[in-house]
């Protein structure tokens, strides 16, 4: 199976959203950190554990991501209207939404910033 990371990384890429510039896992590299003029999409792991324990063992697996998006600096785009597309997007491939944060701006970057948090169970297979 598929690290978390790797599945969500997938699912974003296989949407081809003309705003989403960049989609990097694990961090952002440094020779693009400062580079506002995109919007990038970044995935970490966020839960990787065993759950719905019975005779003493587990039955499934939780996984989930942190999902962040960075609005290019002079962006048109909806925010409210790409976010719930993003949202919609990773419910329909099983993964729910355990929280949403609100937007804040980055007071060095004054960039938009917008942070999710998926999890998804596999149950059975294991």
């Amino acid at each position: 199976m598929e690290l978390s990371v790797v599945q969500a990384s997938n699912l974003i890429k296989s949407a081809s959203y003309s705003w989403i510039n960049n989609v990097y896992r694990g961090s952002i590299p440094e020779s693009v950190v400062d580079d506002t003029d995109k919007t990038d999409v970044l995935i970490t792991e966020y839960v990787n554990e065993p759950a719905y324990y019975a005779n003493q063992t587990f039955k499934g697996w939780q996984i989930g991501v942190e999902l962040q998006i960075f609005y290019a600096k002079d962006t048109n785009i909806n925010f409210q209207d790409v976010e719930i597309t993003i949202a919609k997007l990773f419910n329909l491939d099983g993964w729910q939404i355990e929280q949403s944060k609100n937007r804040i701006k980055d007071p060095d970057t004054k960039q938009w910033c917008k942070v999710f948090y998926f999890v998804k169970d596999i149950k059975g297979g294991l």
